[in-house]
Formats: C-alpha cells, structure tokens, sequence
C-alpha cells in the first residue's frame, strides 16, 4: 500500500482550511465592509475621561452649544462616539476643567513611551491582552500606534485587515527592510478605532531574518538591524504617546529591533505551574538578549518591566496558589490586576472584536463588568508607570 507524501498532504489541508477561513470571514464581514466602533454610555465616558456622572451632566447643560452633548436613545439614555469623547476632552481640557490626569496625552518635553508585549511561550494572550489594553488607553485620550511583528497578524487580523488578501499592503517588514525600506508614514495605517494606528503586520516579516543575516556577511546594509526600528520610530515620534508591539513567541532580529527601541516591557504569563518552570529558562534568554541590545548602546535602560497573570480564573485554586507564589518571588515586578480567562473575550475574538468594542448588551453584564474591570486595572497600573516615566509622579 503506497502512502502520501506529507507535503502534498500538509498542502491539502492547508488549502481547505484557508478556503474556508476566508469563506467564514467574508461571512462575518465582508470585504466590502468597514469596522465601526460602538457608540458609549454617558457612565462609561465619564469613567473614561476621569469624570464623576453629576458632574458630567452639569458640563453637558452648561456647554451645550460649545461640545458635543451625544445622542439619546430611547429618550433618555445618552451615548456618545470616540470621536465625541475626543472631541469633549478636548474641549474641557482648553477651559480648564480638567487637569493632566484626566486629559493624559505626553505634554512638551516628555518621551515617547515604546512597550513591547514579549514571551517566548505561545497562547499566553499577548494579542488580545496588547489590543484590549490599547483600546482602553485611546478611550482615556492616548495616542496609540500598534505595531504588529509577528507573521500570523493575529493584531492585524483584529482591526479588519487580512493580509492574504491584500498581497500589495505595506506592512511591518517594509518598515526596516534593507531592501527599499518605506517612510513609516506611508505604512502606517489608520483605523476605525480614534486614537489608535496600526502597522500590520504580514508573512513577509520572515524576510527581515534572512536579510539580517546576509548583512552579517556582506557589511554594507545600511544601519544595523537592532536600530531599524527605532530610527524609524523617530519619523513619527511627535504624533504618538505610546507605541506598542505585538511580537511573535520567539526571539528574532525583528524582536531585538523592538526591544531596542522600547522604554519599557510587558510579559504576559500564565498562573500555571508548567509555564512558571519555563519562565526562568525565558528570562535566562531574555537576559542574554537584553546583554546584546546593550551592547549597541550603553546608555539603554528601561522605565519598567511588568509581568501580566494572563487567563486567569479566580476560582481556580492551583492558578491562586501560583499567581500567590510568583508576586512573592518577583515582588511589585507582577501587575495586581490579572487579564482573566472569559468566554466573552473568546466569543468577541470570533468575530475580530476585542471586548471594548462589543455592545455590552450581547452579553451578561456580570460577564462584561468583570472583563472591563479586568482591563481597566491594567490600564491604570500602567498608566502609573508611564506617569512616573514621564516625571509627573
């Protein structure tokens, strides 16, 4: 009995699984279509511009004719788009009302923050973890610029665009190629989203590797690969107040280049004694990676470097009993909020949402209320790092 060839086999599936994958996405939205992101309560914009209800309310009789006062529904309930949200910030920040707290944006003189979401270990929830914590940090005010690394485009995939259907799109790899390399303007991309821009990311990043490894040979390819990034970075530094990457689980030249050009890191992990074993072997790695970016510059220091407890249960016992034993080990470094594990971030996943763009009526509310408390807490514990980084704390 004669057998298959694996790669004739391997090609097989793989053609019916992207056939159908495409099918199912056109399905859910089409290509044709446009993201559009949800309008929001009166209550979750007063909780995102740093505002108490009463006082809202008296802003929205007081300055009618001077700011946006949303759309009623229903006759009473009042809601409000990003851009409005924006737009009230804005508005109040000019007049006084509020203070650089609520309004938040980088004020002259302060830094670019650049965070890298890093881990070598895969299903940690990087992507999602990374999206939702940027789609909170634009609703507060931040200037967010997503930039995806890793081949899957998991990020990429989120904000409505799928590179194996747009073969021309500019992407990540363009950024720092040593062929042709594009103005980071040019790639950059707006999104649906107000107050976040993406760079996308595609298979072509895999072409960074082997470019940087001829240029080890032949010495004559411009700037080396750990600074691509960051001399990129620095065509757009003004128009952003964060910049943060997604990055593949692996430790590559495109990984380095993001480092490089960080203030800070982020290390999704989960509460699972398996993982924790092998986080000393990442660090350990992590560590001699860190030794060869200093090399390059030995002034290069970083803000902070934060661990993230990723799909996390509280009910469960032995992910208690290790989220317990790492805060002990690794101190103040572990954030004290955890991104839980919740079948509302899976269900949004499924139809390219993260959570704080799905209509809080599509699921319970205790669901939705214990998600967004999650998100929220990490936002504002990074949210004091980059405070104190920038020297207002």
């Amino acid at each position: 009995m004669s057998g298959i060839r694996g790669s004739k086999r391997l090609e097989t599936f793989s053609t019916k699984l992207s056939k159908s994958l495409q099918d199912h996405s056109t399905e859910i939205f089409p290509p044709d279509a446009q993201k559009q992101l949800r309008s929001y309560s009166m209550r979750e914009v007063g909780d995102f511009i740093g505002i108490n209800p009463n006082t809202f309310r008296h802003y929205i009789k007081t300055y009618a004719e001077q700011m946006p006062t949303g759309t009623l529904v229903n006759g009473n309930r009042r809601y409000f788009t990003a851009e409005e949200m924006q737009q009230i910030r804005e508005f109040l920040w000019k007049e006084g009302k509020i203070t650089i707290k609520e309004y938040r944006r980088r004020q002259s003189g302060e830094e670019l923050k650049v965070v890298t979401v890093f881990n070598l270990k895969g299903g940690v929830s990087k992507t999602s973890s990374g999206v939702s914590l940027a789609d909170c940090l634009a609703l507060r005010g931040y200037r967010i610029l997503l930039c995806d690394l890793d081949a899957q485009a998991s990020m990429t995939n989120l904000f409505g665009l799928s590179p194996e259907l747009m073969p021309d799109m500019p992407s990540s790899y363009n950024v720092i190629s040593y062929k042709n390399p594009m103005p980071i303007r040019e790639v950059i991309r707006k999104t649906y989203f107000p107050g976040i821009d993406l760079i996308p990311a595609s298979m072509d990043i895999i072409e960074f590797e082997y470019e940087t490894a001829l240029s080890f040979r032949d010495g004559k390819s411009g700037s080396p690969f750990h600074s691509r990034m960051a001399e990129a970075l620095d065509q757009v530094r003004d128009d952003y107040d964060i910049v943060l990457f997604d990055t593949p689980p692996q430790l590559s030249f495109a990984v380095i280049s993001a480092l490089f050009a960080s203030t800070g890191m982020l290390i999704p992990l989960t509460a699972s004694m398996l993982d924790v074993m092998s986080l000393a072997t990442f660090m350990d790695m992590a560590a001699e990676l860190m030794k060869v970016v200093e090399e390059q510059d030995q002034d290069k220091t970083y803000d902070f470097i934060r661990f993230l407890i990723t799909r996390y249960e509280s009910g469960d016992q032995p992910q208690l009993q290790v989220a317990s034993y790492l805060r002990t080990v690794l101190g103040d470094s572990v954030l004290s909020n955890e991104f839980v594990k919740s079948t509302a971030i899976g269900d949004a996943a499924n139809t390219k949402q993260p959570v704080l763009e799905v209509e809080p009526r599509e699921m319970t509310k205790s669901t939705y209320e214990r998600v967004v408390s999650s998100i929220s807490g990490i936002a504002d514990e990074l949210e004091a790092d980059l405070r104190k980084a920038w020297g207002r704390e």
